[in-house]
């Protein structure tokens, strides 16, 4: 399958670029190329609006990713782009099974105390029904009782963790979170670890 992204002009013209299912994935592509480039039919650079379809996370990507410092599947927040029930399984044989850069692999665990934190705790919307609040509920529990099983990868990516996050999180793992433990550098940590 060819991965596209479509740009709308104001005058209606929708003009598309193929992409590899590689190139989509990292965003592989000179993007102001991509933005500077004419409409085909009114030639203006203004354009309204943009549709991007991005390939599922597979194997095959998460290794590339797993073994490439360079690669991202988004460079802010990838952890958030990551954490979706569907990937669980996907990222446990990663984390399990396939040799990665540490710091990526600290990144899945950060994405599975995500899941975690995002399904569990009190749920704001009042318009989420019953069953979804169940199923979430199911999957935060089966996500925090894989992780207990794996508690020392859970700590060496503790400082990469939201504190927020780690606060929810870590009880259901069978971890103490306190003050004295918490993350507040972790934005730094960060930084520090890809520039040095």
């Amino acid at each position: 399958m060819k991965y596209k992204l479509i740009k709308i002009c104001k005058c209606g013209n929708r003009d598309e670029i193929r992409f590899t299912k590689r190139e989509a994935a990292f965003d592989l592509y000179d993007t102001k190329e991509v933005w500077d480039s004419k409409c085909s039919k009114c030639g203006e650079k203004k354009w309204l609006s943009s549709q991007v379809t991005k390939p599922e996370f597979d194997k095959e990507l998460m290794l590339e990713w797993g073994n490439n410092i360079d690669l991202f599947f988004e460079e802010q927040d990838e952890e958030l782009m990551l954490a979706e029930e569907k990937n669980i399984d996907l990222i446990l044989d990663i984390i399990d099974n396939h040799k990665i850069l540490d710091h990526k692999r600290i990144i899945l665990v950060e994405v599975l105390c995500v899941l975690i934190y995002d399904n569990s705790g009190e749920l704001i919307d009042k318009e989420i029904k019953l069953k979804e609040v169940e199923n979430r509920s199911k999957m935060a529990a089966r996500v925090a009782n894989e992780l207990k099983s794996r508690k020392k990868l859970v700590l060496l990516a503790e400082s990469w963790i939201m504190d927020y996050i780690k606060e929810r999180a870590f009880p259901k793992i069978g971890l103490k979170y306190s003050e004295t433990n918490n993350g507040k550098s972790s934005f730094w940590s960060k930084l520090k670890y890809y520039f040095q």
